[in-house]
């Protein structure tokens, strides 16, 4: 008998429970059910919890896109600047920034041309200041030189496209042109409306001359431009010590993305690279374009006297073998071209697309 009392209050006590498993007076609805019937709130319930699914969403639902301008070859971001001719004053540049998607100028326009005092300095390939140095950039030695003018930025497509209306910048030979356009190669900038404040480049050692020489200006001896890109200190790029990257210098970079933010495919407008500009404020003497200089190239010229005369003018023009030197990295090299010290060579008439040049002339 007691059994039978014992399995009955068993039994009650499970219905029991099972008839409270659901709060009194709250209705649940099934998770399965999908029919119209299933109402709505009334309004006196509870609102529904704040969900955070932040974590949940993808970046490109989080973000909004970066704002970027167009550089004549690429994309920049938000904050980026570039120079161009001042409207009102073509001897001087106005500064811009990239601003919500567009150009802006900020502040006044500026000086196209910097005075370098004069002084001595160490020329050539310090060894244990950069640890490995090519053979035709030792041994460093003095040079002293004298106050000279020289321009802030390289050439640019619009400058060097006002010498080729004047018919100065031109030449007859159809066999050795002074420079190329894009409709030559798309690389050249010349002839390229979008390109109008990127460094003239696709241009010859002739070519360079001539502009210069139009303005009552000449191309800079290779000490000149040396002494201009170490601002007259033993330094190994024109911004110091440290390394050259896309930050500092429009360079190849192989671990750059996307390509052309380096400016592995094409040149940047002048003066775009701040972090770059050297102590007394001369922009893109390391990278974008490889500039042009006054002097002939001989491998083992800093191992002469000549080499360490007061105003030194380079070596003599050889009989055979003629080359002209060329000074700074550019877009289609890397670490080693951007430092100031090397030495590059090119033949007189040889437009290659990533030769440029600027101008000096003497200080007052």
């Amino acid at each position: 008998m007691k059994t039978k009392i014992t399995i009955f209050f068993i039994i009650l006590c499970f219905f029991a429970a099972a008839c409270s498993s659901k709060d009194e007076g709250i209705e649940y609805p099934d998770d399965n059910d999908n029919t119209e019937n299933n109402s709505e709130p009334e309004d006196n319930s509870l609102p529904d919890a704040i969900v955070d699914d932040s974590e949940n969403e993808t970046p490109d639902e989080k973000m909004e896109p970066e704002i970027t301008c167009y550089t004549g070859g690429g994309i920049v971001y938000e904050g980026a600047q570039q120079f161009k001719i001042c409207e009102t004053d073509p001897e001087k540049f106005q500064k811009q920034l990239c601003a919500k998607g567009g150009w802006k100028d900020d502040g006044e326009c500026i000086s196209g041309t910097v005075t370098i005092p004069g002084g001595s300095f160490k020329m050539g390939c310090d060894k244990e200041l950069e640890k490995k140095c090519p053979n035709d950039a030792k041994p460093p030695h003095e040079v002293a030189l004298s106050s000279y003018v020289i321009d802030k930025f390289e050439v640019t497509v619009e400058l060097f496209e006002k010498c080729i209306q004047e018919n100065i910048c031109n030449n007859d030979d159809p066999e050795k042109p002074h420079y190329r356009t894009s409709e030559d190669l798309f690389d050249c900038n010349i002839g390229n409306d979008s390109r109008k404040n990127h460094p003239v480049n696709c241009v010859t050692w002739f070519g360079a001359k001539a502009y210069c020489e139009w303005l009552g200006k000449r191309l800079p001896t290779e000490a000149e431009w040396e002494y201009a890109a170490k601002s007259g200190q033993n330094r190994i790029y024109p911004w110091g010590d440290t390394p050259a990257t896309c930050e500092n210098t429009v360079m190849f970079d192989e671990e750059e993305s996307p390509i052309v933010s380096c400016g592995k495919r094409f040149t940047f407008p002048i003066g775009s690279k701040p972090e770059g500009v050297s102590a007394q404020g001369v922009y893109d003497l390391s990278g974008n374009v490889a500039e042009h200089t006054n002097d002939w190239y001989e491998e083992n010229f800093y191992s002469t006297e000549e080499a360490s005369q007061k105003d030194t003018q380079g070596p003599a023009e050889p009989e055979e073998n003629k080359y002209k030197v060329i000074r700074g990295g550019s877009f289609i090299y890397g670490n080693d071209h951007a430092k100031s010290s090397f030495r590059g060579s090119t033949e007189p008439n040889k437009p290659d697309i990533d030769f440029g040049f600027r101008c000096v002339s003497p200080a007052e």
